[in-house]
């Protein structure tokens, strides 16, 4: 037992403490080296000017100059990133952010999509808001507007009625939504409506939320027919079409030497009206 313990101790002594030796770390150098390569070829390829933006096609513009798009883009992509970088690698373009400063610069449009189309040409494809109606804040400051109540862009002052005129709410940076669903259903179904009966209207005023004034010629003269749009305006319409079937204003309606000031539809089953 002692023998055996002995030994033991003898040979653990013995044993020569070895010292650790240094190693060439070959597996982190080729990374560091692949890392290089690639960095380098990037670099190399980014600056290659068959790689530049030399083409840019704008599709999808109707009112606006195609032309002013391109030099909008050509004018984005002026100057280096990073210092050294040029903004018109097609491998640098940034779409999202393109697209975010055309819809900026140009209200006009609706959707804007940029894409490369090949190693020296991106593609600018765009809608535009179609103009149905004229927004106005006052007399003299009017603006674009579709059909779902979205004002998009100034107006130039039109003389008649080239658009019927809307005035609601207050003026915001533009695009904004002008009218509400109700107000902009409102508005359509009596531009579809009155006509039949031969009235035109040219301008529709949102004074408050139980007023809606539907301006238009009666015989050379202005005139309104006021609603609540709140209600159902089509059984107002409803009232309004007996109403002018009916004596005394059927005659004094068609009568040239009544001047008509308003005719008021905001009273259930009744029609109120004016005449100078």
């Amino acid at each position: 037992m002692y023998e055996k313990t002995y030994h033991k101790t003898v040979l653990k002594n013995d044993t020569k403490t070895e010292l650790p030796q240094s190693r060439v770390n070959w597996k982190r150098i080729l990374w560091i080296v692949i890392f290089v390569v690639v960095i380098t070829g990037t670099i190399v390829l980014i600056k290659l000017p068959r790689m530049q933006v030399a083409t840019i096609e704008v599709t999808g513009a109707n009112v606006a100059d195609p032309g002013d798009v391109s030099e909008f883009v050509k004018m984005q992509l002026q100057g280096k990133k990073l210092f050294f970088l040029p903004k018109t690698s097609i491998m640098l373009i940034p779409e999202h952010t393109l697209e975010k400063e055309l819809k900026e610069q140009f209200p006009r449009f609706q959707t804007v999509s940029v894409s490369r189309k090949n190693f020296s040409t991106i593609t600018i494809a765009v809608s535009e808001y179609q103009g149905v109606y004229l927004w106005c804040s006052d007399v003299d400051t009017c603006f674009f507007m579709d059909q779902n109540g979205v004002v998009f862009a100034p107006a130039p002052i039109y003389s008649g009625s080239a658009y019927p005129k809307i005035f609601a709410s207050t003026v915001q940076p533009v695009p904004f939504q002008a009218l509400n669903d109700e107000q902009n259903d409102t508005v359509t179904l009596l531009l579809a409506k009155l006509p039949a009966i031969l009235i035109t209207p040219t301008e529709f005023h949102f004074v408050g939320d139980h007023e809606l004034d539907v301006i238009f010629n009666h015989d050379g003269h202005q005139s309104s027919i006021i609603f609540d749009p709140t209600t159902d305006i089509q059984a107002a319409l409803n009232v309004l079409f007996t109403g002018l079937r009916t004596n005394p204003l059927a005659t004094k309606f068609h009568d040239q030497a009544m001047v008509l000031q308003y005719i008021d539809l905001r009273f259930s089953n009744r029609v109120v009206y004016k005449f100078q």
